[in-house]
């Protein structure tokens, strides 16, 4: 199972599902499937505690920890841009 290119890894954590998802619609556009894990919380009670996981295949790891780094920073070296 330690070498299962399909096995689940944890790319990121997040306070909010709206966070983990915003990340899961980004990886998805570049054609990395991702899903949602949440850990308690996201109930709408304040005082509930929990995060939001973001998952990827273990194949997929290296791809979208550069594509979670380009959503954050706001680059992308692949985006043509207007007038470049």
């Amino acid at each position: 199972m330690a070498n299962d290119p399909n096995r689940p890894m944890v790319l990121n954590d997040y306070l909010t599902d709206i966070e983990a998802r915003l990340l899961i619609g980004y990886l998805e556009e570049n054609e990395i499937p991702a899903f949602h894990s949440g850990i308690g919380g996201n109930t709408g009670w304040p005082d509930a505690g929990g995060y939001a996981q973001v998952v990827v295949r273990a194949c997929d790891l290296d791809r979208a920890k550069i594509a979670m780094a380009e959503l954050h920073d706001g680059s992308n070296p692949n985006q043509d841009l207007p007038g470049a």
